[in-house]
């Protein structure tokens, strides 16, 4: 089965740019050849695009992606794991994940739920979070996210390489979080 890693993530935002982080080292690994790993922190759209480019024969079976997800009864850096069970919003959370996607927003339920409405996504679904503590702009990890990152990335790489790993994995839905904002001024 073909695998693809991904993290969703937004660039330069502390903690919450884990995703991209974990891909990028992740992407130093020498991965099996059923393992594709990218970073998949763009338009849910774009996304789209780039599952529906596989040949039908050779579609991705699973899709692993990691993201910063605040539940804020975690300590920092806590790791959670579970198969999405793939179940959807109503219709009106459709349309406004599909909203927020258009004017910019990178988040993690938007990109899963756009991407099974329009049936792009693998059969599969392994979600990663990473709770995050700092929500700013700037380069630099919170103790706790950093202290983890070799872990965050051994579990994610478990996830994609072993069968029996992602088997063991509860069934969970996604849970909605409020997406970050910023004021300005």
């Amino acid at each position: 089965m073909r695998v693809i890693v991904g993290g969703v993530a937004y660039p330069d935002l502390c903690d919450y740019s884990i995703g991209i982080e974990v891909q990028e080292r992740l992407s130093l690994r020498s991965a099996p050849p059923n393992v594709v790993v990218e970073d998949l922190s763009y338009n849910p759209i774009a996304i789209i695009q780039r599952l529906d480019d596989e040949s039908p024969d050779d579609r991705f079976g699973r899709m692993v992606v990691v993201s910063a997800v605040k539940r804020g009864n975690r300590p920092a850096g806590t790791v959670s794991c579970y198969r999405w069970d793939g179940g959807m919003p109503n219709d009106e959370e459709v349309q406004r994940a599909v909203t927020d996607a258009v004017t910019g927003i990178i988040a993690l339920e938007n990109t899963l739920v756009i991407a099974r409405y329009f049936g792009a996504l693998p059969g599969e679904v392994v979600v990663v979070e990473v709770e995050p503590e700092t929500h700013e702009f700037g380069a630099a990890f919170s103790k706790g996210v950093a202290d983890a990152f070799d872990q965050i990335c051994d579990v994610v790489w478990t996830l994609a390489t072993d069968d029996q790993a992602v088997a063991r994995l509860p069934m969970e839905s996604l849970s909605w979080t409020a997406v970050p904002t910023f004021r300005f001024g």
